[in-house]
């Protein structure tokens, strides 16, 4: 196919921005709302914070696979 396919492409710039922003979150988020002893905010914030690193690590070995599949 000439041109290949936009999404896979885009998973390039997707993938590394799940994981780093999913860290940013754990380090910065979580930190702030313990130091300010904001409990439900630190619960939430740690869930998407490891949620963005899970979708990030789990799209890598997704697009892995499809690129030993091919």
């Amino acid at each position: 196919m000439i041109g290949g396919n936009s999404f896979t492409g885009s998973l390039g710039y997707i993938i590394p921005l799940c994981v780093v922003t999913g860290i940013i979150i754990l380090r910065l988020d979580v930190k702030g709302y313990e130091a300010l002893a904001m409990n439900k905010e630190k619960k939430v914030a740690r869930f998407i914070g490891w949620a963005n690193v899970s979708l990030g690590i789990v799209l890598y070995v997704g697009t892995w696979v499809m690129g030993m599949m091919s």
